[in-house]
């Protein structure tokens, strides 16, 4: 019984990290074109992490939406309970031309195929005219007059074509048929926990066994 209660604590602990990593910081990969025309597939990703009482966050592009594509806008949801975020700024960004500019929450942001968002950020000309294949990974950070999380983050979108999205990113110039692209994500569930979850129910059976005999 000892070696089992050390093992259940061992487990515990090792949830509580995970969990702590988990809400400083999170990789959310766009995987869903809003079309439901492209396959699914990593076409970049959105990396956030906590910052103090900021989050920072990077977007990449891998390139399998042409050459020429470039990020043109994002698109996410952001809730501090138990009031509004307020005075949500963006500082800290790596815009070559044009300053990154805010959109939302009134009126709230469009992102296709029936999917809407609190808000956006425009990177407009940050890389010079659409489908030059500059801006390829963008990176700024929110700040605003209340501490922002990682977990904010985590209200969902509903497109018309594909599963539940937390963020979306908008390209322009892509190879495709429409000449730009939608593409979403949702957060990951940390393969770690549902191990450790396993593991807590098979320590349980254990334990129920031992008692039974």
């Amino acid at each position: 019984m000892r070696i089992i209660r050390n093992s259940f604590t061992a487990l515990i602990m090792l949830a509580s990290i995970s969990l702590a990593q988990t809400a400083s910081a999170v990789t959310i990969d766009l995987v869903y074109e809003f079309d439901g025309v492209e396959p699914v597939q990593t076409y970049g990703t959105v990396d956030i992490t906590q910052n103090g009482t900021d989050l920072d966050f990077v977007i990449s592009y891998f390139g399998n939406l042409g050459s020429n594509a470039d990020i043109h806008q994002f698109y996410f949801n952001l809730t501090t309970p138990p009031d509004p975020v307020t005075g949500l700024v963006i500082t800290a960004d790596n815009a070559p031309d044009n300053a990154y500019t805010l959109l939302g929450p009134s009126p709230s942001v469009t992102g296709g195929a029936g999917a809407s968002f609190d808000w956006g950020v425009s990177f407009g000309n940050g890389g010079g005219p659409s489908g030059n294949g500059i801006l390829q990974t963008a990176t700024f950070t929110l700040s605003a007059d209340q501490a922002l999380s990682v977990s904010d983050l985590f209200e969902t979108s509903s497109p018309n074509n594909t599963p539940l999205v937390n963020v979306a990113v908008h390209f322009q110039g892509t190879a495709t048929r429409p000449g730009s692209e939608i593409v979403g994500g949702v957060v990951p569930v940390p393969a770690a926990i549902w191990l450790i979850g396993s593991g807590l129910l098979g320590l349980i059976g254990v334990a129920r066994g031992k008692k039974a005999t």
